[in-house]
């Protein structure tokens, strides 16, 4: 592969990276023959089957970014949105992503972790924000939604981690209303209403 043609790929890259998928190559006239040669020089690492990155790129993205770029109807939440919004001191072993359901089903990499939730849609669309991470545009539940989230799964989170991401949504810029509007639609109103009065 000449010189000209590494560097006609690394551009595309840049500018429409960066992460790609194979037919956005092979739009841009890069055949299977092209991609083989640029995984066997290194000049790009496979995410997954059809996803690749620059490899020169790899090691400045996020593990949110790539999970958010591989599924992009994918939304992060739970431990991942608490830890970004930094309402939680917990570390999670993979990437949390909310999908709606039902819907295709998906070959998630080796790398990184992640863990899928399922939604029904009138759930999965509630808080959804976009956000300029460093390299990539990322849509990820708002601190309203991640709080709801975590009292909707108390039980499996836990009551007290539940509790810690609370507190922390509530010494921070806050939306009551909103918080509330979301607890109604996601009927934990009663539940979470209690503990936001006695942090008032």
């Amino acid at each position: 592969m000449r010189t000209e043609r590494i560097q006609k790929a690394e551009q595309l890259f840049e500018k429409k990276g960066p992460i790609l998928r194979t037919k956005i190559l092979r739009k841009y006239k890069f055949c299977s023959k092209d991609v083989t040669e640029l995984l066997a020089k290194g000049y790009i690492q496979r995410i997954k089957t059809g996803y690749y990155i620059w490899s020169s790129t790899a090691n400045h993205i996020s593990e949110i970014e790539i999970a958010a770029s591989i599924i992009p109807n994918g939304v992060i939440c739970l431990f991942s949105a608490a830890q970004f919004y930094e309402m939680t001191t917990i570390n999670p072993p993979s990437i949390n992503i909310a999908v709606p359901a039902p819907g295709n089903s998906l070959t998630l990499p080796n790398y990184p972790p992640i863990t899928l939730y399922k939604l029904a849609q009138k759930i999965y669309e509630i808080g959804i924000t976009e956000v300029q991470a460093p390299s990539y545009k990322i849509k990820v539940y708002n601190k309203e939604r991640t709080v709801c989230d975590f009292f909707r799964m108390r039980l499996q989170v836990g009551e007290d981690v539940a509790l810690e991401v609370l507190r922390n949504y509530m010494v921070g810029k806050k939306n009551i209303q909103r918080l509330y509007e979301y607890a109604e639609k996601m009927r934990i109103k009663g539940v979470l209403s209690p503990y936001v009065e006695a942090l008032l």
